[in-house]
């Protein structure tokens, strides 16, 4: 096993999870289930002697998160590939292989989403050695999860003859079933859920997106061949935005001879709803699951979620609340799967919270906005330990610092220093400044900005240790 890449998509929006999981911050990035978030919970199941670094692919509007959870992970160090902008998991795949296979094209990568849970790590390392026999033969190897139950939110991949003792042919897959057809399915025993996990050579893959998708192959290439290379992240070029929006199940899975599957259970489950969440999470005497600060009195069969203060719930059955800084939902645990369109009508009357959390987190820590006005806006900035802004300007704002707890190395124009609790300064629209943190616990500081254009593109970084300066 210690030829295989894990390559992590960080591609989700999660947006059957909102008000917690929103499209700037997705719910890969959460802590949803155990004390870890999906992505670090992913990363962390791939920390082996068997396993090289991940490659870890990810859009542009959330390589800063993916940094940031990695980070805090002292988990070694990741690649990370950069898409400009989402086109589905054909093309992102397609750049992976490409990028691998210029080091080593029989280089095996193991395929996995970043915000699957799976609580028997061992059961699956030994579908993982299983896998990685076969993707050595040239094939393309799925993973397919015994059924539990009938489900008629996963797709099924049905199982043909045996392929090398441990693995199965792929004789075809079914989408998303009617009940009356999932429960036919996990009665006659020949369908697995197909948990979208995926091994094979990058030599096998690039082979079957040439002979099923060349175009799809043909734009990741040339978004690689014109990528912008830093220390630990590759940023396609703009050619990538020119593929086809399509997965890899349509482009090649559907279509190649080359695909077996081998049969595992490891307690995986796709978190894609509240119900699922429910489903997984460690319920008290009367079936509820309750995060955060919560009060519940007379419920049952719930799901409870608070994020910033106390949820109180009394005398209801089979309901999810969630409760953020700037949104509230409730739902019944029946209509849980469907949130996903009540956050698609949020966007469509482009409402903010369908999209942005008040609290932004950002590699250095967060930023929160308290006040927003038309020439003005107000922030808590926290700075984490060793934390350290770009050296920046802007072209349409000033901003006034005042430094609430903690110590900062602050640099304005040609002077640098130091500033502690109580002391401020004004930085004029157009002086190149930045902020530290130099001290051994978080830097709070107040920010008023004033101007007339307050968005966050009006940055201009001279100098970035986060490699966020993008040339392409």
């Amino acid at each position: 096993m210690d030829n295989i890449i894990p390559v992590l998509m960080c591609g989700g929006s999660g947006t059957r999870l909102w008000p917690v999981s929103r499209s700037s911050e997705p719910k890969q990035f959460h802590t949803l289930s155990g004390d870890a978030s999906l992505f670090q919970q992913t990363v962390q199941r791939f920390r082996s002697e068997h396993y090289a670094e991940p490659l870890i692919v990810v859009n542009t509007n959330h390589r800063d998160l993916a940094l940031r959870e990695f980070g805090r992970l002292s988990a070694g160090t990741a690649r990370l590939l950069v898409e400009p902008c989402v086109r589905s998991t054909g093309p992102a795949i397609a750049a992976a292989a490409a990028l691998i296979a210029e080091e080593d094209p029989d280089r095996l990568m193991l395929v996995a989403p970043s915000d699957h849970l799976i609580e028997q790590n061992e059961v699956f390392s030994q579908a993982v050695t299983q896998a990685a026999a076969a993707a050595r033969q040239g094939q393309i190897v799925l993973f397919g999860i015994r059924p539990t139950q009938p489900e008629t939110g996963f797709g099924y991949i049905e199982t043909g003859e045996p392929f090398d003792g441990s693995c199965f042919k792929v004789a075809g897959f079914v989408e998303k079933p009617k009940r009356a057809v999932a429960e036919a399915l996990v009665a006659g025993g020949r369908h697995l859920w197909n948990s979208g996990i995926f091994m094979f050579s990058a030599r096998t893959i690039l082979e079957e997106l040439e002979r099923y998708a060349p175009e799809v192959l043909d734009c990741a290439r040339r978004a690689l061949s014109m990528a912008q290379r830093g220390n630990d992240t590759i940023r396609l070029a703009s050619d990538f935005d020119t593929a086809p929006v399509i997965s890899i199940d349509y482009a090649v899975m559907e279509r190649s001879d080359r695909l077996v599957c081998v049969p595992v259970d490891p307690s995986w489950r796709d978190l894609g709803s509240w119900s699922a969440l429910w489903d997984v999470g460690s319920k008290d005497n009367n079936g509820n699951v309750a995060r955060g600060d919560t009060i519940l009195h007379d419920v049952r069969n719930s799901y409870v979620h608070g994020d910033t203060r106390l949820v109180a719930v009394m005398g209801v059955e089979k309901v999810v609340v969630i409760d953020t800084a700037d949104a509230v939902l409730v739902s019944s645990l029946d209509q849980a799967q469907n949130v996903g369109r009540l956050a698609a009508e949020l966007a469509a009357a482009k409402r903010p919270e369908a999209t942005l959390h008040k609290k932004v987190r950002r590699p250095w820590g967060s930023y929160e906005s308290l006040r927003v006005g038309e020439t003005f806006q107000v922030k808590h900035i926290i700075v984490d330990v060793a934390g350290r802004l770009s050296l920046q300007y802007h072209h349409h704002r000033s901003e006034h610092w005042t430094v609430v707890s903690g110590t900062a190395r602050v640099t304005v124009g040609d002077k640098v220093f130091v500033m502690r609790a109580n002391e401020s300064v004004y930085i004029p629209k157009g002086d190149v400044h930045r902020l530290e943190n130099i001290g051994d616990e978080e830097l709070h500081l107040i920010e008023v900005q004033c101007g007339t254009y307050l968005g966050e593109d009006d940055i201009v970084r001279l100098e970035d240790q986060y490699d966020r300066i993008v040339t392409i």
